[in-house]
């Protein structure tokens, strides 16, 4: 971020009521394009939530606070799903969902400059970097892990927030004319409307997470219960307290706790990522947990697979790789990132499917018209060499 915004941009517009948000909203269905971008409280809650919305058109910007309009913000889910309206977005994945998971709706009429970018084959994909090569001007990242759900927001978390999307319809006209010298605007439509239908969803906890941590990989049955009830804590704690579960207790604290399954404050203080301001605030619950797995063992199944099931396995890691080859050949040929030319979810689920005709392949991955004009052949040919892992 500059050290003050040009003298020459319009007011920011504070949008805090519905009756401001109505007249936003008049100017940027006028408009037809705008800017959008969003901000959450990701490293200081539990519960994330989208604390600012950032809106530019026509030269002016707009920050809408979310927890001020409470559900009154609803009010512009018909804009967002409205596709005759242009929403460009930078880098647009998380974006879209926390917008449809705090207000349900599907953006529709998406642009994402980060996309447009690597077709147009940029070395920098970044916002920053983006401004810097079309504008000179080089942005701040102190505001970058701002607490967004703190109020009152400062002067200079709004001057990094609307300076996010000031630029956004104007980047979309530049990059919309390189994309159709480049002849790619119909690649980037495709991954555009690919992203409006695949939106994330926010994850669930899931209560055998803790089988999954990297670090829990070969604990015996006894350390595994222990570290059950540590992790268990942990999610409670931070649940009631609404702060991110780093903030209550490192992922090694909690394998260390767990292999040593101390007794006393006095080691738990000694565990390396606790200390004895945490074993002092958390001690006695702590020792609860850990206790409460004595004498508890979880059984670590490893299913017996027979070989014609390692067989079919190994098949399905070979074709895939055999795919992923495949698709890093086709995309340098084309000169364009890998992940441009398929998403990898579309890839899996081709290796899986094993289409043999383009009726086939389309119903399991509607293909848009620049992958089938570039590569569908292609495609089909390679998936016709590989051996079907169910008659192997």
């Amino acid at each position: 971020m500059p050290d003050r915004i040009p003298s020459e941009w319009a007011p920011v517009h504070r949008v805090n009521n519905l009756e401001q948000l109505t007249a936003a909203m008049e100017k940027w269905r006028a408009a037809g394009i705008i800017g959008v971008d969003t901000e959450a409280n990701s490293f200081f809650a539990y519960h994330e939530r989208m604390c600012l919305l950032q809106v530019s058109a026509e030269g002016e910007d707009w920050i809408v606070d979310p927890i001020e309009l409470g559900d009154d913000l609803k009010a512009i889910v018909p804009l967002l799903a409205d596709p005759s309206i242009i929403k460009i977005f930078h880098a647009a994945e998380f974006d879209l969902m926390i917008l449809k998971k705090d207000l349900g709706v599907e953006v529709r009429g998406l642009f994402d400059t980060q996309v447009a970018m690597t077709l147009l084959r940029h070395d920098k994909t970044g916002l920053a970097a983006l401004i810097q090569a079309y504008y000179g001007i080089e942005l701040s990242k102190k505001e970058q892990r701002s607490n967004w759900g703190k109020r009152p927001l400062t002067e200079e978390q709004i001057a990094y927030a609307r300076i996010d999307t000031h630029f956004l319809v104007d980047l979309h006209d530049r990059l919309t004319t390189e994309l159709q010298e480049a002849d790619m605007m119909g690649a980037a439509e495709g991954e555009f409307r690919r992203q409006e239908n695949e939106i994330l969803v926010a994850g669930e906890p899931d209560p055998e997470r803790y089988r999954k941590m990297k670090a829990a990989r070969g604990l015996d049955g006894e350390t595994l219960a222990r570290l059950k009830e540590i992790f268990f804590w942990r999610e409670s704690v931070a649940e009631k307290r609404d702060v991110p579960l780093f903030r209550v207790l490192a992922n090694q604290a909690m394998i260390e706790m767990a292999k040593i399954a101390p007794t006393t404050i006095k080691e738990l203080a000694e565990i390396k990522g606790m200390g004895w301001k945490q074993a002092k605030r958390y001690g006695d619950e702590l020792l609860a947990a850990i206790g409460s797995a004595n004498g508890k063992s979880i059984e670590i199944n490893v299913p017996k697979v027979s070989p014609a099931e390692r067989k079919r396995r190994r098949l399905l890691r070979e074709n895939l790789d055999e795919m992923r080859t495949w698709r890093k050949e086709v995309a340098r040929e084309l000169d364009l990132p890998s992940e441009r030319l398929m998403h990898r979810r579309h890839l899996e689920a081709i290796c899986r499917a094993r289409p043999q005709s383009s009726e086939e392949l389309n119903a399991v991955v509607p293909l848009n018209d620049w992958q089938r004009q570039n590569f569908e052949a292609s495609l089909l040919a390679k998936l016709e060499q590989l051996p079907d892992p169910d008659q192997s």
